[in-house]
């Protein structure tokens, strides 16, 4: 089979590409923004490159990030490169290739090419596991589409009809959703008469007559008038609004249940169960899915804490020392860790009691709880490492023996 060898010289802004052909002649040098635009170009070149027959190996100075798995999901089989190792054979490349930016890329395409006997290819995660990350981001961006809509909604009901917003806590519920259906203006809210409320609250939604009358009062306030013109506009976009929101909250739903029927039937799943909250939900296999099963994946629990955004960038010039929030990471890492973060204040003893510590020390909500994420991360990756479940028993005991540490 022909191939291409690449060299991906990683940032969290860019990624510098080289591509070399069996003979060592370049195919690609290319700048790979760090951004929809930038990772969607590269990965048709990549798709058009493995539909043309070709197959391709890259080299990279990292086991594990964004990047990487981009590579992975555009089926290049990935070798990652100590940088210890590629500064010994640095200097064998110089004397062909120039300095610019794109020497280190061309060394890790050379290298890759050269010495793959010596190098060890990333270990990709199993079909079950793919399968897994493929359900839950799926359902991660159904989720953001439906809050986009829900949102979109609420802006459109406040400029012309905003008596659906103080009468229904949730623009999403079924009495919310159908209310818009049949009263889709002030007009049509004008002409409802107090049977015909009746009969949709109480037979129709199974409101009890207390809770009935109470929305009915709500309805009943006077209304600002709204011009003709504007109320026929958006009563238009409302209609498709409302009709958007019902099928995704749906389509919501569906993914929810089987994200977590085919996580069950994973055996990692018996492990997640033994932690807070670990039985229920879609944050849990999210985040599952994110690690993958793979071995070779992670070498340390710091490597997945800062794949999490979890270890903050450091910059440092002269004097100057500046601590930065780190925004280049896996997003859906971070996502499940903070939320899973913010589950276990209510049920787990040591985790409320170490956020409690945080905020006592000054620390915002906020950054309370990624502290917090990055340790639930590194039990996580102990109970993926070893195959162990979580004893909430052994972390209270340590949080014990460090009391007395600092008492002795």
């Amino acid at each position: 089979m022909k191939r291409y060898y690449l060299g991906v010289d990683w940032s969290d802004e860019f990624h510098q590409v080289w591509a070399s052909d069996p003979e060592g002649k370049k195919v690609i040098e290319k700048k790979v923004l760090e951004n929809v635009d930038g990772l969607s170009e590269f990965g048709r070149w990549l798709d058009e490159s493995r539909a043309q027959g070709m197959e391709l190996w890259a080299a990279i100075e990292k086991p594990a990030g964004r990047i990487v798995d981009f590579l992975l999901d555009h089926g290049v089989v990935v070798y990652p490169v100590n940088p210890k190792a590629l500064d010994r054979v640095r200097d064998r490349f110089r004397m062909s290739q120039s300095k610019s930016d794109s020497f280190d890329a061309y060394v890790l395409a050379e290298f890759v090419r050269t010495d793959h006997a010596h190098l060890r290819a990333l270990e990709p995660s199993s079909e079950q596991a793919q399968e897994l990350k493929l359900l839950t981001r799926d359902h991660h961006r159904l989720v953001r589409h439906k809050t986009r809509i829900h949102n979109l909604l609420d802006r459109t009901l406040k400029e012309y009809y905003p008596r659906p917003l103080e009468v229904f806590a949730d623009l999403e519920s079924k009495i919310a959703l159908d209310f818009l259906t049949q009263y889709p203006t002030p007009e049509a809210l004008s002409n409802l008469n107090r049977r015909q409320w009746n009969r949709f609250a109480k037979r129709d939604h199974h409101l009890g007559e207390a809770r009935c009358k109470e929305l009915w009062d709500k309805l009943n306030q006077p209304q600002l008038g709204i011009p003709p013109h504007v109320v026929r506009a958006k009563a238009q976009l409302l209609v498709v609004l409302v009709a958007q929101l019902r099928s995704l909250s749906q389509a919501v739903e569906s993914y929810s249940e089987r994200v977590q029927s085919f996580f069950a039937s994973m055996p990692a799943s018996e492990l997640l169960h033994s932690l807070p909250g670990g039985k229920s939900g879609t944050i849990l296999p999210m985040l599952w899915a994110e690690l993958g099963d793979a071995k070779s994946r992670w070498q340390s629990f710091r490597h997945l804490q800062a794949e999490a955004g979890g270890v903050p960038v450091t910059k440092s010039s002269g004097k100057s020392h500046v601590v930065l929030f780190r925004y280049a990471c896996n997003k859906l890492l971070r996502y499940a860790s903070y939320w899973f973060s913010f589950v276990s204040l209510n049920r787990s003893e040591w985790a409320n009691k170490y956020y409690r510590d945080q905020r006592a020390r000054g620390k915002s909500h906020h950054q309370a709880l990624r502290a917090l994420a990055a340790k639930w991360l590194k039990i996580i990756f102990v109970m993926w490492r070893d195959h162990k479940p979580y004893d909430e028993n052994y972390h209270l005991a340590d949080i014990a023996r460090q009391v007395i540490r600092q008492a002795a």
